[in-house]
């Protein structure tokens, strides 16, 4: 029996993006641990039978220099106590700080998934350009060593890496993987107004500007649409919209607000098109869940969305940045119940061949050399 432990930030993420993985490999017999900060969702990790560690040094956004130093050094005590044979680190701070604990501490393997680049790859800033660089080298260092293993969700990132990293060092793994299961298409009544979903955290470089900026041109132009945004504040991110701004375009019926959805099935079942106009991803796990339910997409041509979205096939994909080309691809899908109906299919096709949940567990049990 092998120890096997998670490290993430956020427990909510855990249950959402690996909770499948675990369980799998949970059933195989072998020892789970995860280990995050403190949170709502302790309990029901808990109800699963794994294993649960908090950390209380590490927060996803803080920088201050002494406290990601205690941060590491609480991860490596943990990692020292627990002697995990295989650690799998998921987004850039885990992978980053986990990583330099799991060296310290000789943890065997190493498996660091990397969600998406986000904002330190998308900002134009001078400091976290700097920053950039600094996290280049940081790769160059610390992930050359054979124990460790760097999972990519979509080509361009993949492409990326390798110009400072050995190809054998990475592995293409598209997304966290859909249950095709609970995520399936059921036929839409006949409606008056179109539903559209944008299913992201609140932030800028998700795109949210340029949704309601799409959405006020289409109802000047007299379509009956309505865009629902499902996520949360992210009040900890630089990119993050503030609650006010929310409340002001849902005062102005430019939006329905519903905050978190834990029924995500539920939600895309009942919309005609899903919505996704970020500036960078891994590999969006919401694009996914719209594609397995066999509703159409726009989204940006950007790493991530363009892995999932087949242009012209499974939906619209459009420039970033850009509320008017995305009201274009909104208008040419409202228009055609037939075209949605076509798209959708593609999506759902695309997913039960590449993106399930068997398929990507599959593919990343593979890299732990279980037996």
């Amino acid at each position: 029996m092998a120890k096997v432990l998670y490290l993430v930030t956020e427990g909510a993420y855990f249950l959402s993006h690996r909770l499948a993985l675990a369980k799998e490999v949970q059933r195989q017999g072998h020892d789970i641990i995860v280990l995050t900060v403190p949170g709502a969702s302790h309990d029901a990790i808990l109800s699963h039978g794994f294993r649960l560690r908090s950390l209380a040094k590490m927060t996803r956004s803080g920088m201050n220099p002494i406290q990601q130093l205690q941060s590491i050094f609480e991860i490596f005590k943990l990692y020292r106590k627990e002697k995990p044979d295989i650690v799998h680190h998921v987004a850039m701070k885990p992978v980053v700080y986990g990583t330099i604990a799991a060296r310290m501490a000789g943890v065997k393997c190493i498996i660091n998934a990397l969600t998406g680049l986000g904002f330190v790859f998308i900002s134009k800033r001078a400091l976290v350009r700097i920053l950039r660089l600094f996290l280049v080298l940081f790769f160059r260092i610390f992930f050359m060593s054979k124990k460790v293993k760097t999972i990519l969700q979509n080509k361009d990132d993949f492409d990326y890496f390798s110009k400072f990293l050995p190809k054998k060092n990475l592995v293409l793994i598209r997304g966290s993987g859909v249950d095709t299961k609970i995520f399936f298409p059921k036929p839409l009544k006949q409606k008056l107004r179109i539903k559209v979903v944008l299913a992201a955290r609140l932030l800028w470089d998700k795109g949210v500007g340029e949704a309601i900026e799409a959405v006020q041109i289409l109802k000047d132009r007299g379509h009956k649409v309505d865009l629902v945004l499902a996520g949360k504040l992210d009040p900890d991110n630089p990119s993050h919209i503030e609650e006010k701004q929310i409340k002001d375009w849902v005062h102005k019926k430019l939006c329905v607000w519903k905050g978190h959805v834990q029924k995500m099935h539920v939600l895309y079942q009942s919309a005609d098109i899903a919505l996704l106009p970020s500036y960078r991803e891994g590999l969006p796990k919401s694009l996914l869940e719209a594609a397995a339910c066999g509703v159409p997409m726009v989204s940006t041509d950007v790493p991530g969305c363009r892995e999932i979205v087949r242009h012209g096939k499974s939906g619209l994909l459009v420039p970033p940045e850009d509320g008017a080309a995305l009201a274009e691809a909104l208008e040419k899908l409202i228009a055609s119940s037939s075209l949605r109906k076509r798209m959708g299919a593609a999506g759902r096709k695309d997913v039960e061949k590449h993106f399930s949940d068997d398929h990507i567990i599959k593919k990343t049990i593979s890299l732990y050399g279980l037996r």
